[in-house]
């Protein structure tokens, strides 16, 4: 229930136009288990937002990774900035 809740208001603070949570040195920052679970949520609901089909995101050095479903079913990973969220591409 609290989950929904912080998702719902993170997703609503995101439309209006408020910042996201800050990163630190890590994609997900320093904090609490707790904290980098909000953040982790943040992240995810931002890239739904941004019309990727994130289904999970966890912290994988300083990038995010994703885990995306593809048009025909088919999951991928995909890696992105931390803050503005850009797809990297190598």
């Amino acid at each position: 229930m609290i989950k929904n809740t912080l998702i719902a208001l993170v997703a609503a603070a995101s439309m209006a136009g408020v910042a996201a949570p800050a990163m630190a040195d890590t994609a997900f920052g320093d904090g609490t288990p707790e904290m980098r679970e909000f953040i982790a949520d943040s992240i995810l609901v931002r890239l739904q937002q941004q019309g990727v089909a994130a289904t999970d995101v966890e912290e994988w050095g300083d990038l995010v990774r994703a885990f995306v479903t593809n048009p025909d079913g088919t999951q991928s990973m995909q890696l992105f900035t931390p803050g503005l969220l850009q797809p990297v591409t190598y």
